[in-house]
């Protein structure tokens, strides 16, 4: 029996045979999963972080921050799911994950409160206002329909950016007054450079916004670049209205390669050229005793820095239909919300809607307002300035 037993015991092993006990395995081996997560949500915070401190202050960031802003939602919550599955750095993981999602959650550009807002009653005589930029007028559309689609709205004043063509690469003046006056008959109009606003209501004062110090113009047609802002102040039953119809420079040029100097030269230049624009807009807005109406192509972003520049004034999308008032592009899913409404706190204003136009019109949506300007006579609520 023995001797048996010692002869199986000193047999060869089978190479064939697959381990009955296979070796343990490393420590690195089971943890690299929740290291390697870790690592994704501890950059994707300093992301959202650095976004919140740096966006609009700060002209390096103009070229980075484009992502589109839901993602501060959408993304933290797909890395919650495996974060709560690792078995090694879960608590870690959780919290970066649950820290980001919080930092983010006012960046994302969402309106919950959309989902509880019905369609509240609006009175008699409430002002219909339409911004739109329509993306060089009606160059690559029929003429027809682009006219018709701009009166099936009725709207009593109409803020219209790129009323303008194009040339080749560059921005080009137009003049379709004749054809507007026909349209729009009984409209009073102001225009100046990419500018047209149209109001049924007499327009008292037209002036268009010129910062001091600009860099020479990038095309032969100065004004594109030197004028953002249109203000035109529309007298409605005997109150004063300021309309600010704004288009501001674009963050970036898309059209150059980020990985050439002067893609970063064009990136500064820009961010310096929207600095000088905000600033006169901004000094406006002080000395305007008026209520207002600012709209257009802002080209500005949820939750970034540049918004400070409208402080006072009231996100429109806060009376709006839409969770999620993204404006660009019209093709596809809207991701960026690249154009606002901003009104006074004075004037009444009963709702937003985000509108999709044709596509081969515009690449950019449509923003309808329904508002009451303030009783004649009213006051205008104190502001810090006046209590100081």
């Amino acid at each position: 029996m023995t001797g048996t037993l010692a002869a199986d015991s000193a047999a060869p092993a089978d190479p064939e045979a697959p381990d009955a006990y296979p070796p343990p395995a490393r420590e690195g081996d089971r943890r690299w999963p929740g290291r390697l997560l870790l690592a994704v949500a501890v950059l994707w915070a300093l992301f959202v972080a650095a976004r919140a401190l740096l966006s609009g202050r700060w002209w390096v960031w103009n070229g980075l921050g484009l992502a589109p802003p839901v993602l501060h939602l959408l993304l933290p919550l797909a890395l919650l799911i495996p974060a709560a599955l690792v078995r090694h750095g879960r608590r870690a993981a959780v919290g970066v994950v649950l820290a980001s999602l919080l930092l983010g959650s006012w960046q994302t550009g969402l309106h919950p409160g959309a989902l509880l807002r019905g369609q509240p009653a609006v009175p008699p005589g409430a002002l219909k206002v339409v911004s739109w930029n329509t993306f060089f007028w009606d160059q690559d559309s029929d003429t027809d329909a682009f006219y018709a689609y701009l009166k099936s709205h009725s709207a009593d004043v109409y803020l219209l950016q790129e009323y303008q063509n194009a040339r080749g690469d560059e921005p080009a003046p137009i003049d379709d007054l004749p054809r507007l006056r026909r349209e729009f008959p009984g409209f009073h109009i102001a225009t100046e450079g990419e500018f047209l606003t149209l109001s049924r209501f007499p327009v008292t004062s037209v002036r268009a916004l010129r910062p001091d110090g600009l860099a020479p113009p990038d095309t032969s047609w100065a004004d594109y670049w030197n004028i953002r802002v249109l203000r035109t102040d529309i007298d409605v039953d005997g109150e004063t209205l300021s309309l600010y119809n704004t288009h501001l420079p674009d963050l970036l040029n898309v059209d150059r390669n980020p990985l050439n100097a002067a893609y970063h030269r064009s990136v500064r230049q820009l961010s310096d050229r929207r600095d000088r624009h905000f600033r006169a807009l901004r000094d406006d807005l002080d000395a305007n005793d008026h209520p207002v109406v600012l709209a257009g192509d802002l080209n500005v972003l949820p939750g970034t820095g540049d918004l400070r520049w409208f402080d006072g004034l009231r996100d429109a999308a806060e009376a709006g239909d839409s969770v999620h008032p993204a404006t660009f592009p019209v093709s596809g899913p809207a991701l960026w919300r690249l154009d606002w409404a901003f009104v006074s706190p004075r004037l009444d204003l009963h709702r937003q809607s985000v509108q999709d136009p044709p596509a081969v019109l515009s690449t950019h949506r449509l923003i309808e307002l329904l508002l009451s300007p303030p009783a004649p006579g009213a006051a205008a609520p104190a502001t810090e300035k006046d209590r100081s």
